[in-house]
């Protein structure tokens, strides 16, 4: 693997256009046609992502699904970056021992730091609502499972780090775009698929999104990212157990 700045792999510059793909359409591609698939396969899905009480093990399925739809994105993915030459994670795994305890570290930090501080800005709304059109009883920790949790804090880390801190920013510098602008696109393509959530936690999303970028850059390994990512949605997993949502 040929590196550039940052340990970006230069390969990332050769199909522009489908690395454009994988950051701004398949992010949304992958869920609408898994979940038109499953409701022509499971005719009770769309009652159940309805459902404001619905049954814990057709949730379960539900996530089950959604868990399977992007470990299919996931393998593809990494296909193709394997294949163009930029690795299975679009970017240098090797790190040093330090930038791992710094990833879990500062993982949390980056995500509920501008989370208390948009909270403060919006009157005390937290950065992780909805908005008013999702059915939060899917979220509820009463119907949490394996599934949810496999997807939440291991499968959903994963792939957006590899698709916008590694794909989205490896391919805009490693074709020469300014570190900081590079970092807002790829940051602003990694905001768009949240749109489930509310004007604040896209707010904190966008700068969490901005704290994993300089994660990558600065240790030049995709690795820390990813860990950093899963650590924070780890810590936002366990306080939302401890003080579940209203409603």
């Amino acid at each position: 693997m040929e590196l550039g700045p940052y340990k970006t792999p230069l390969a990332l510059a050769r199909e522009p256009f489908t690395a454009g793909f994988w950051a701004l359409c398949a992010p949304f591609l992958f869920p609408v046609i898994g979940s038109a698939l499953l409701a022509f396969i499971w005719p009770a899905y769309t009652a159940t992502i309805q459902d404001t009480s619905p049954d814990a093990n057709a949730v379960g399925l539900v996530w089950a699904a959604f868990a399977t739809f992007s470990l299919v994105q996931f393998a593809i993915l990494s296909f193709w970056s394997e294949r163009i030459g930029a690795g299975a994670f679009a970017g240098s795994v090797d790190t040093s021992a330090n930038w791992l305890v710094a990833a879990i570290l500062l993982g949390p930090p980056i995500l509920l730091g501008p989370n208390l501080i948009i909270g403060q800005f919006f009157g005390g709304e937290q950065g992780w609502e909805y908005s008013t059109d999702v059915n939060e009883a899917l979220f509820a920790p009463d119907n949490w499972g394996p599934a949810y949790l496999v997807y939440a804090l291991l499968l959903a880390p994963m792939l957006e780090e590899v698709t916008y801190r590694g794909v989205a920013l490896g391919a805009l510098l490693s074709r020469n775009v300014p570190t900081v602008m590079a970092m807002v696109i790829s940051t602003a393509a990694f905001t768009l698929p949240h749109l489930q959530y509310s004007l604040p936690a896209l707010s904190v999303v966008f700068i969490a999104g901005m704290g994993f970028a300089w994660l990558r850059v600065a240790s030049g390994s995709i690795l820390v990212p990813i860990l950093a990512h899963i650590s924070a949605n780890a810590m936002i997993t366990f306080l939302a157990s401890l003080s579940p949502p209203a409603g």
